[in-house]
Formats: structure tokens, C-alpha cells, sequence
């Protein structure tokens, strides 16, 4: 299962794709890659459009999110002891 993280981005859909090797699990890559008080979701690439096209048309429901980004420097600091 290869897993992405979306996000609501200025009126259309982010994706963050997830270096396989990083060996830090999604949800601390998505907290940490998410902005600050912005919801996500993890999913599966497959549910993905294949057809990018219309990108700012893609919707999403994250009235339920799988958590909610801190940002870098919060998540840099977290990891750090800070």
C-alpha cells in the first residue's frame, strides 16, 4: 500500500508523497509537512485522480481528518526535545 497525504491548499487539494526511506511513519511525516492548524488526510495513492487536469476541482471531506498538522519548526522542535 503506498499512502499520501492530503491537505486543503489555497483552494485546491496538496499531496504529499512520502519518501519510502525516510523511515518516519506518514502521520509524523503529515504532521510534520502539514501546515500548522491544517487538517489532513492519509489515503491510499490509488484514490488519487489519474488525470491531474482539473487538480482545483478535487474535494475532499475533512470534516473527520486523520490529524492536524504542526509545521517544521514545531515538529523539528517536538523531536528535539523542545
Amino acid at each position: 500500500m503506498n499512502q499520501v497525504v492530503i491537505y486543503p491548499y489555497e483552494n485546491t487539494i496538496a499531496v504529499v508523497i512520502p519518501c519510502s526511506t525516510s523511515g518516519i511513519p506518514v502521520h509524523e511525516i503529515a504532521r510534520k509537512d502539514v501546515p500548522a492548524g491544517v487538517p489532513f488526510l492519509i489515503i491510499d495513492a490509488a484514490e488519487l485522480p489519474t488525470d491531474d487536469t482539473y487538480r482545483a476541482a478535487w474535494t475532499a471531506n475533512f470534516s473527520t481528518p486523520d490529524g492536524v498538522g504542526i509545521g517544521a519548526d514545531a515538529w523539528f522542535a517536538e523531536q528535539n526535545g523542545g
